[in-house]
């Protein structure tokens, strides 16, 4: 599956900084951080090229934006049978990093920083990057031992919010710094009108609303938290009674579904929402692409998760201005600051949740200085043009401490938790 890479923008010449760059990621639907990052490169005049496991909505997106994209189905497991498989899907990745010769194999999510940790080893020349979203590994033994005992390859590790910089910088990672997965800062407006999400669902202008949006997957379950999806619907589900006890007028929404599978997790999640009476007050709305008039319908955004990074959804809200309450969990402490942009709560705390959507429900003038500060702060901190000109700062920086290996200079450096990125 290929395409020409696109370089919209002033193309580099050699000599200006231009490099092969290979980005992996481990999956093959959403992951809009790696598409914008990917197409971000580009755009700056690099030659991309995007390794996934498996065709999807992530591999069209990026062809669709003239990227090359290779599909080589690596992966983990634990049975015997897939194994040689793997070893095949392995052994192709390899010789595709020999043939494409990259300065820089950039992999993202845990499947593809280990595969591409073994293959790069027949290939010293390429700067080793990693890129962490989340930490699931570090909740699963045998992946922990696999991270940990293999972390030595990568050359720079790139913890998409502090507390996964700062974890790796504790496992005795060689160099790591902060980079935001960044996003299109600018297309949404907080002045989008509201009337057409609240017609929608007949609702005056003064009905109180609440909002999760996230995609709808379950993941694994962690140790501390049994029984709850990695987004933390059931958290969101639970509390809807206790919000409805306070405000019996208010409505609530679950924006998102499945990406893949039966989507039998959402029958679940609706059978709990039926279980607690919430029939005609909380509604499932599936996927939405006008993720901005969503928004600009809702008062406030929950992100009740028991595992994050800084958050997409929760950095879309604040950049519409909009109420949020979010777990005091991973990297949400990054894009949503207690008491200034937004409210934290501990995770997998219904009655806790319940609490502080009413405090901002029941105090409008605070909740709309807040999402007015969250969203100033976001320009900055999560802008797509910054953190990919910071991306491409960093691999610089590195070639040059490896002895050349840039094919030009660029400012910027490597920097330990709290350097670039962080405000």
């Amino acid at each position: 599956m290929r395409a020409q890479a696109a370089t919209g923008g002033r193309a580099l010449a050699p000599g200006e900084g231009s490099l092969r760059i290979l980005q992996v990621a481990g999956t093959s639907a959403g992951g809009a951080w790696f598409h914008d990052q990917v197409t971000g490169l580009a755009r700056l005049g690099h030659t991309v090229h995007a390794v996934l496991p498996r065709p999807g909505p992530l591999a069209s997106g990026l062809l669709a934006a003239g990227i090359e994209v290779e599909i080589i189905p690596f992966g983990l497991t634990r049975r015997l049978r897939p194994l040689p498989s793997m070893a095949a899907a392995h052994w192709r990745l390899l010789r595709f990093i020999r043939s494409f010769q990259p300065d820089v194999i950039h992999a993202h999510l845990i499947a593809a920083v280990l595969a591409c940790r073994a293959a790069s080893a027949g290939y010293p020349a390429a700067l080793r990057v990693a890129q962490l979203p989340g930490l699931p590994q570090l909740h699963k033994p045998a992946l922990q031992w696999l991270d940990r005992r293999t972390l030595f390859r990568d050359q720079l590790v790139l913890g998409s919010c502090q507390a996964i910089a700062q974890q790796y910088q504790a496992m005795g990672a060689r160099q790591v710094a902060v980079s935001y997965y960044g996003c299109d800062t600018r297309r949404l407006d907080p002045h989008t009108p509201a009337a057409a999400f609240r017609r929608e669902f007949g609702l005056a202008g003064d009905v109180p609303t609440i909002g999760m949006l996230a995609h709808l997957y379950r993941g694994r379950d962690l140790p501390e938290f049994p029984g709850i999806g990695v987004k933390g619907h059931e958290v969101f589900l639970d509390a809807a009674p206790l919000i409805l006890a306070r405000r019996p007028d208010a409505r609530l929404f679950v924006i998102g579904d499945s990406l893949l599978g039966s989507g039998e997790y959402r029958r679940c999640l609706e059978a709990r929402a039926a279980a607690r009476g919430l029939a005609g007050r909380l509604h499932f709305t599936g996927h939405r692409a006008d993720v901005a008039a969503v928004l600009a319908g809702l008062d406030v955004v929950v992100s009740p998760s028991i595992a994050e990074s800084a958050c997409y959804a929760m950095v879309e809200a604040l950049l519409m201005e909009r109420g949020v309450v979010a777990s005091d969990v991973g990297g949400l402490p990054d894009t949503v600051q207690h008491g200034e942009t937004g409210l934290l709560v501990p995770p997998a705390d219904p009655a806790a949740l319940a609490a502080a959507v009413t405090q901002l429900l029941t105090d409008p003038a605070r909740r709309q200085r807040m999402g007015r500060l969250g969203r100033a702060r976001c320009l900055r901190q999560f802008d797509i043009g910054s953190t990919v000109v910071q991306v491409d700062a960093l691999y610089q920086a590195a070639l040059r401490e490896r002895g050349g290996g840039a094919p030009g200079a660029a400012a910027g450096g490597g920097e330990r938790p709290g350097g670039p990125g962080h405000d």
